[in-house]
C-alpha cells in the first residue's frame, strides 16, 4: 500500500523560487525539466518512503534525498498515518537543513 504525500505550506514557495531561478538562468525548457525531475523524485516516496539519509540531528525523523544533480527534498515519514510530509525542496546549495528544521516545529 502506498503512502500519501503531504506538503508543508511553504513548499509551494520553494518550488516557485526554483522555477523562477531556472527560468531566468536556463530558460523555460530547463525549468520545466527540473520541476518534472523534482516531482518524479517526490512521487517515489509513495512506494519507498524510508529512503534517503536519516537526519535526526536536524529534526527528529527528518530524511533527505537528492532530486537530480542540485535539488534536495527534505521530508519525514509518519508510518501510523502512512504519510510522507515534505518539509522543504531546495536547489543549488540553498540551506535545506535550516528550512526543514524551522518547518518541522
Amino acid at each position: 500500500m502506498n503512502y500519501r504525500i503531504r506538503f508543508h505550506p511553504l513548499v509551494a514557495r520553494d518550488l516557485d523560487a526554483i522555477a523562477r531561478w531556472m527560468l531566468d538562468y536556463a530558460g523555460p525548457n530547463a525549468a520545466d525539466r527540473k520541476l518534472v525531475e523534482i516531482e518524479a523524485a517526490i512521487a517515489t516516496l509513495k512506494v519507498t518512503p524510508h529512503k534517503g539519509s536519516l537526519r535526526d540531528e536536524i529534526a527528529p525523523g527528518l530524511r533527505a534525498i537528492p532530486a537530480g544533480r542540485k535539488a534536495v527534498i527534505a521530508f519525514a515519514v509518519d508510518d501510523d498515518q502512512r504519510e510522507v510530509l515534505i518539509y522543504a525542496v531546495t536547489y543549488g546549495g540553498a540551506d535545506w537543513a535550516m528550512r526543514s528544521s524551522a518547518r518541522s516545529r
